[in-house]
């Protein structure tokens, strides 16, 4: 590697937020720290060669020790190794009966790994409004409800990657995804939540409905973080965005500042960077709007043109009085196959298993 990340994780992080309780889970997460491992900078520039499956995972135990069980750390970039592969491309030729049982117990073996991933880590929709909304309207549900709904999320509504779909086969699984989520509004939800679950489940949907797929499948999405209390976009994104380098010292300082190191004085630092970010902030652009100002209108405009998008109106007559009747009604009906049905329906089955 071209450097040691084992005793450099400072450089990796990315951030910190606080965050609102959710779920049923009383002693919920309260904080999000971002580590964002890429293997070259912002500029282009070499920074790291990619880790290693086993460096990944001790990159990942080393930082997860430093926080306490109220933390969530996300880790993310591409300097970090897949932790887990697809059961695809074992054998060039056709399977022996003997090796085709034999795969599928390692494929029943990587399904339920995935299946456990999903059920303990919940997402963080990067939209604060969207993100409240969504496990406001899961509070007091039951826990494998909100494992369900992480689980659409993920794999429906924001998949990470569709290098097998076609662009109409990624449609009609953000269209499938609702309809899962109107499943679980219809039968596990009281009707003033479900209302409020679908209405944040519709807008994560035109999130995905507006991301961007590279020529490797991957899915990029511009999801805006949001307005806080005072209705202003905070000064730290808006300080990402205009002026990266004063960002990064900033998040440097507050990286000192809360390990303590010795012998290290902020108070002239701290006024130093903060005169400096006053500036980036009050700069007017040709209009003589202010940078905060921009921020606001430009979110504004985001919100508006993410509001407008259409969902994919697929799936007619959907029945969902039971989990077998829900499934046979959608069959037959968009561009995803009945095999890939049928595997899904095990899935919701597995994440709402008690």
């Amino acid at each position: 590697m071209s450097i040691s990340v084992n005793k450099g994780y400072e450089q990796f992080y990315k951030g910190t937020e606080q965050l609102q309780n959710y779920g049923s889970d009383k002693k919920g997460k309260t904080k999000l720290v971002r580590y964002e491992f890429n293997t070259t900078d912002e500029h282009g520039n070499k920074v790291m060669d990619k880790m290693s499956r086993e460096e990944t995972l001790q990159a990942m135990k080393d930082i997860r020790s430093q926080y306490g069980d109220d933390v969530i750390v996300e880790f993310s970039g591409d300097g970090m190794a897949k932790l887990i592969e697809g059961g695809k491309g074992y054998l060039d030729r056709p399977f022996t009966e003997e090796e085709a049982a034999r795969q599928a117990e390692r494929q029943a073996a990587f399904d339920s790994a995935v299946v456990h991933r999903e059920n303990t880590h919940r997402m963080v929709i990067p939209n604060v409004q969207t993100n409240d909304k969504l496990y406001n309207s899961l509070a007091g549900a039951d826990e494998e409800v909100v494992k369900a709904a992480n689980g659409i999320i993920k794999n429906y509504l924001l998949p990470g990657n569709v290098s097998d779909m076609s662009e109409e086969e990624r449609k009609s699984m953000i269209a499938f995804g609702m309809e899962e989520a109107k499943y679980l509004a219809e039968n596990y939800l009281d009707k003033e939540q479900a209302g409020e679950f679908l209405s944040a489940m519709e807008t994560i949907a035109k999130y995905g409905m507006n991301g961007s797929v590279a020529e490797d499948g991957t899915v990029t999405y511009h999801i805006e973080k949001g307005l806080n209390s005072a209705g202003q976009v905070d000064d730290i994104d808006i300080l990402k965005e205009k002026a990266p380098d004063l960002y990064k010292e900033i998040n440097e300082l507050n990286l000192s500042i809360i390990n303590h190191k010795d012998g290290e004085k902020y108070g002239a630092k701290f006024l130093e960077l903060h005169k400096r970010a006053a500036k980036v902030l009050n700069a007017t652009n040709e209009k003589g709007e202010s940078n905060s100002e921009a921020a606001v209108k430009e979110y504004k405009k985001w919100e508006e043109e993410t509001e407008k998008t259409e969902l994919p109106q697929i799936f007619k007559n959907t029945k969902y009085t039971s989990i077998q009747s829900f499934f046979e009604s959608l069959q037959n009906q968009s561009q995803l196959t009945n095999d890939w049905l049928n595997n899904s329906m095990a899935r919701l089955m597995q994440w709402l298993k008690k």
